[in-house]
């Protein structure tokens, strides 16, 4: 059993070694590519005119002068990449561009980026040229132009890291280009100026004018709150009315009778429960009392002496009944002193609740009256902020006209020229080294794009392995390419043991014989997916090849619509395959016999009944079958499978199909269809000989080697080399 092995593909895109070998196969259409940029892109350079680019450079001021400490009518810029991007903008705006032209027109220099000479601009001042409406739109078609060359060539950048802007232009004219790129700097830092100064009038004219409607509002919001405080009778003292001061001052005496009260019934009542308990009372009015006071010592002096009397023992002694009496008139003369002070105490709470009710009363008639006048003075209040907010809005805006005023006349650009742009010495473009490289990275793509369109609609027969891989069939035989002289000398390549030919051939025919059973007898049929692939060069020389080994072989011509085989060993002019079929001769009669070997073979002619109906006849089936039997290999060489079913009924009476594909003509799909078309039908194939193919060996001839194969056992071993042996031993003695 001979197995291939066909290599496996690893997904759909294309690995970097097929496409190096893609680029490697089509070289020369990358080159072609590549030269054809190159020249493009010195022609390029050749023709373009010579450019000059200068550059001048601003920086965004970072820290902001403050004249006066107000704040600004425009504030500076952020430091923020949108913002900074924004000023990018505005330098690139028509705006800009016309206020540039502008100052180039001032500067003497006309639509051409030429300097005028003073006189003939001192000439053209002195006599104007009148526009009409024609030159009117001449004119500003003329303007438009310049102002998009001006900004087709200036560049403004910001290298993304810092607060600098570089505005570069490019001219035929040195002194133009820096002219250019210092005017739009000049211009930027003029735009920042007027913006500020333009804001700053615009602001102080707005609020010049709303300062006089202010002040008329505040003036009768301020009138409007005085007259009603007037008609209304509200006087305000320290911030309060008459009346809240009153009921104030009334609250105050009120609180301080309830605490006098309060304090008078404290002492009262500790004086009645003193009196109640024939105790001593500490009332400060009894301690403060010098009546009390003097009755109370008297009473000490008494019960000192009785005591003193007790003490002695006289308890008979006439004095102590006499001091008794005085010590009891003493505490009678004590307690009505005291009792005195309860009722005064009495007295003094009596007055102070009719001083209370007195108050209250008061109290409650300011309150009526307060209610009805609260009313006026909540909107008197109304009337007394709406003046008060008036009047702050008026101050407010007066400082800020104030202020904007100030500020008219110092305002300052918030970025300023760090180097102004000079003439250019040298030219900035075209440069050769760009344009030679631009020119090879296209040349290289339009090349790479080139060498893939290409391979892209290429049908041809890429690669061998290619080939076994779509066609899931292995090679059995690699044909070299010959030549015409070579193409003449086939019969004498075959026996040729130095010929890459006869090498190849002699590898077919061993893949062959090892494919069937030493015994077996087999027809096999020769065709390929097109016309003039060489099938009967393959049919000849393999028939030859089979014929010098012992091997009995006949070749029979099935090919009607091109039939080659009679040229190819020597035609006797018949009878033909047709006559066979149809009858009219036998077929020991239509075997004829090669002159240069032992070759038998069926020729055929062009006839005019249709191939299809001779090759489905049932003749050429037993006559098949009858050549099987009398012959060990039967070549049968059959039109091509492009061209109708011919090949598909000669398949079917076969026992193997080999197809022939030559390299140079033989389109992949085409291949494909026709394999698909027998395997479809259920043909037996072999594999597939590949012709003409230019794949060279290690010592420069064709490389003839089979398809690498796993033997099923030693026998078979021994049989390749048996037959590889005698065919190529054959070739060298002959």
């Amino acid at each position: 059993m001979i197995v291939s092995e066909v290599p496996s593909t690893h997904g759909s895109g294309m690995a970097l070694p097929r496409i190096a070998s893609l680029l490697w196969r089509r070289k020369l259409v990358v080159l072609a590519g590549v030269a054809t940029a190159v020249g493009v892109a010195l022609v390029g350079y050749i023709l373009t005119p010579a450019q000059y680019s200068s550059e001048a450079i601003l920086a965004l001021n970072v820290r902001k002068l403050q004249a006066l400490p107000t704040e600004s009518v425009v504030s500076p810029l952020p430091q923020e990449s949108p913002v900074l991007r924004t000023e990018l903008d505005i330098i690139t705006s028509r705006t800009m561009a016309e206020n540039v032209l502008a100052r180039l027109d001032r500067e003497g220099f006309n639509a051409n980026g030429r300097l005028v000479p003073e006189a003939e601009r001192a000439a053209s001042r002195v006599e104007p040229p009148v526009p009409d409406s024609a030159n009117a739109a001449t004119l500003e078609d003329q303007n438009r132009d310049r102002i998009d060359r001006l900004l087709s060539d200036v560049n403004v950048a910001n290298d993304g890291r810092s607060y600098t802007i570089y505005i570069s232009y490019r001219s035929d004219n040195p002194v133009y280009s820096a002219a250019v790129a210092n005017a739009f700097g000049e211009a930027y830092l003029d735009y920042q100026v007027d913006v500020q100064t333009s804001a700053t009038r615009r602001v102080g004219d707005w609020l010049g004018g709303k300062i006089v409607s202010l002040r008329a509002t505040l003036e009768q919001s301020e009138r409007a709150a005085a007259d009603f405080r007037e008609k209304s009778g509200l006087v305000k003292a320290n911030g309060m009315t008459l009346q809240s001061q009153q009921i104030a001052a009334l609250n105050g005496e009120l609180a301080n009778l309830r605490a006098k009260l309060a304090g008078t019934e404290a002492r009262l009542a500790t004086a009645i429960d003193a009196a109640n308990n024939k105790a001593g009372v500490a009332l400060t009015e009894v301690l403060n009392s010098p009546a009390i006071l003097a009755l109370r010592t008297e009473q000490s002096r008494v019960e000192r002496a009785i005591l003193e009397i007790k003490q002695s023992g006289a308890t008979q002694s006439a004095q102590l009944p006499q001091l008794n009496s005085q010590l009891d008139s003493l505490n009678v003369q004590i307690n009505e002193g005291i009792q005195q002070i309860i009722n005064s105490l009495r007295s003094e709470i009596d007055v102070t609740h009719r001083q209370q009710a007195a108050v209250e009363a008061n109290l409650k008639e300011i309150q009526d009256s307060m209610s009805t006048a609260n009313q006026a003075l909540v909107h008197a209040d109304q009337l007394d902020r709406e003046a008060a907010a008036n009047r702050a809005i008026y101050e407010s805006y007066l400082t800020r006209y104030k202020q904007t005023i100030e500020q008219d006349g110092i305002a300052s650009a918030d970025a300023r020229m760090i180097s102004r742009a000079q003439p250019a010495s040298s030219k900035s473009s075209p440069r050769l080294k760009s344009w030679l490289l631009l020119g090879i990275i296209a040349g290289t793509g339009l090349g790479f794009l080139g060498a893939f369109l290409i391979e892209w609609f290429d049908r041809s027969i890429r690669s061998p392995e290619s080939l076994e891989t779509i066609t899931r069939l292995p090679i059995i035989g690699r044909i070299p390419e010959l030549t015409h002289r070579e193409r003449q000398e086939v019969a004498r390549m075959v026996r040729d043991g130095h010929s890459s030919f006869g090498r190849a051939i002699a590898d077919l025919q061993a893949h062959l014989l090892l494919s069937s059973s030493p015994k077996a007898s087999r027809a096999i049929a020769i065709t390929s997916a097109g016309d003039q692939e060489g099938k009967t060069l393959i049919v000849a020389g393999l028939a030859r090849s089979l014929s010098a080994t012992g091997i009995r072989t006949v070749v029979v011509d099935a090919n009607f619509r091109n039939p080659m085989v009679a040229q190819e060993f020597g035609d006797q002019f018949g009878p033909y395959l047709e006559e066979v079929i149809r009858g009219r001769q036998t077929l020991e009669a239509a075997v004829q016999h090669d002159l240069a070997s032992t070759i038998d073979f069926v020729a055929s002619q062009s006839c005019e009944v249709p191939a299809e109906y001779l090759l489905g006849h049932e003749q050429f089936a037993k006559m098949i079958a009858q050549l099987k039997r009398q012959y060990d290999i039967v070549l049968i060489d059959t039109p091509a499978l492009n061209n109708g079913a011919d090949a598909i009924r000669v398949s079917a009476l076969v026992d193997t199909t080999i197809v022939v594909v030559r390299r140079d003509t033989a389109r992949t799909d085409m291949v494909v269809a026709a394999v698909n078309r027998l395997r479809a039908d259920g043909r037996k194939i072999s594999g597939i000989v590949l012709n003409s193919d230019r794949r060279k060996g290690k010592a420069g001839h064709i490389d003839t080697s089979l398809p690498k194969i796993k033997l099923a056992s030693p026998q078979v071993i021994k049989k390749i080399a048996g037959h590889v042996k005698k065919s190529r031993s054959f070739t060298a003695k002959a």
